[in-house]
């Protein structure tokens, strides 16, 4: 098959131009393409079968990064951001708003982001760059901060900061970039990518009355009337203890969430615990408890999914991972649950630059579900759609893929968090939801078993359902 694009790029950082032209021309385009090295500090894209003087061209400043530089603050860009009026230049562009940050760049000859002459469009928007350090989450491996759980917090994000984390900025500078070409080359076609909603569901507590002792039951019965003045909640608690029947436990809302996903022909996926590696943040239920087995062939019987929910101390830890998902692995197959791809979400969205994805590429899994933010919704990776990812560290891509998750219902509603009301929690769903539909991208959305204890609770999911399909 003959090559459509030719690249031409400064020599240098050759594992990382690789990867990021990848995601951007092949991944999210689907345009083919050739690479060539030659001296200079731009990037010129040219269609191979075109006259030679019809290019696009940008500055290439993250990867002109001195090498003792790399991975250091001084690589980092310099907030706060400059601001282009993308729109005004390119029209056609699908933008979110009229002007875009500009993460990594620089003006072309010191007036503007954006010239065309001719055949010859020049930005000043570094798109490879920038791409490659959301894509990457670059500043979450120089930066030092963390929370109590070792997070990197989303107030701490260049993204946040910069007010664009609800922006997919990955896609927007993508968007450019396809504007530009098609300016260039009206017949070229890109890949079409259509909208989807992807359910998620970490298991942390499959049961929270069964199982559980005497002494916590009664205290969260106590806060069922006390707190959350909810008489039914507090008896169906007390029941469920009582007759040792998950039937009436309050957490027990699977044959729920499974009938809501199929009343609008979705598939979630259930992320469940292996294993045990921190007392205080780990539930301790089991695998080979029969309840949870019933469970999850129900879950692979109505034709949905499942995944592993790696423990507290997991994230950094192959060993740990690896023994969990060995373990969900051989009690899937003696159920006869067989799935064609398995992925994980870490538990309390701990996750290590680059160590994780590592761990988790080694351990054989297929993807990851852990790149939202705790503290704030959005789009951590700058994109609402699926992507292979790339170690910093060891200078390699990955085979293992990123899903980005945009929401999660404790994000939304915990006080710690951003606290909000049901009715807010609902505008800024059907917002993130609008915008991925905008992009062709998938909605990703987490929402516990757990939470939907309340009537308000599965109002609320019913109504969220409702806005995002």
């Amino acid at each position: 098959m003959s090559k459509l694009l030719r690249i031409i790029h400064p020599p240098g950082y050759a594992e990382e131009r690789n990867y990021v032209f990848r995601v951007i021309f092949e991944e999210f385009l689907g345009l083919s393409y050739d690479c060539q090295e030659s001296p200079g500090n731009t990037v010129q894209i040219r269609l191979i079968h075109a006259p030679e003087e019809s290019v696009i061209v940008w500055p290439d400043v993250l990867f002109q990064t001195k090498p003792e530089n790399w991975l250091t603050e001084a690589s980092l860009p310099q907030a706060p951001l400059p601001e282009w009026n993308a729109s005004y230049d390119l029209p056609d562009a699908n933008l979110l708003k009229g002007s875009i940050p500009v993460i990594y760049g620089k003006l072309v000859r010191g007036e503007s982001w954006f010239t065309r002459k001719e055949k010859v469009i020049q930005l000043g928007l570094d798109i490879a760059g920038s791409v490659f350090f959301m894509l990457t989450r670059y500043e979450e491996a120089v930066l030092p901060f963390r929370d109590e759980h070792g997070r990197f917090s989303a107030k701490k994000s260049l993204a946040f900061r910069g007010s664009f984390l609800d922006r997919p900025i990955v896609d927007e500078y993508i968007e450019v970039l396809w504007a530009c070409m098609k300016n260039l080359w009206s017949g070229l076609r890109r890949r079409k990518r259509e909208y989807r909603v992807w359910l998620s569901h970490d298991v942390d507590n499959p049961l929270c009355a069964v199982r559980k002792p005497w002494v916590m039951v009664l205290r969260n019965a106590a806060g069922d009337l006390i707190r959350r003045r909810n008489i039914r909640l507090f008896t169906h608690r007390i029941q469920s203890k009582i007759l040792n029947d998950p039937q009436f436990d309050p957490c027990n809302t699977f044959d729920f969430i499974m009938s809501m996903s199929e009343r609008y022909s979705l598939k979630s996926t259930f992320f469940f615990k292996a294993g045990r590696s921190n007392p205080l943040y780990d539930d301790n239920y089991s695998l080979e408890d029969a309840r949870i087995q019933t469970l999850m062939q129900n879950i692979y019987k109505r034709g949905h999914e499942l995944g592993i929910h790696p423990s507290y101390e997991s994230y950094r830890d192959q060993k740990t991972l690896r023994l969990e998902y060995e373990k969900l692995q051989q009690i899937a197959e003696s159920l006869g649950i067989y799935q064609e791809r398995w992925g994980s979400r870490q538990h309390y969205l701990r996750w290590e630059n680059p160590v994780t994805w590592q761990i988790c590429e080694e351990t054989g899994l297929d993807y990851d579900a852990t790149l939202g933010f705790a503290d704030h919704v959005g789009f951590r990776c700058g994109t609402c759609h699926e992507f292979p990812v790339f170690n910093l560290r060891t200078r390699r891509p990955l085979s293992l893929r990123e899903r980005p998750l945009i929401a999660m219902d404790a994000t939304l509603l915990a006080h710690q968090y951003m606290a909000l009301r049901p009715e807010q929690v609902l505008e800024w769903i059907e917002r993130l939801a609008t915008i991925c539909r905008g992009f062709g991208g998938t909605f990703s959305l987490l929402w516990h078993n757990s939470s939907l204890i309340q009537s308000w609770e599965s109002q609320l999911y019913l109504e969220i359902l409702g806005v995002i399909i």
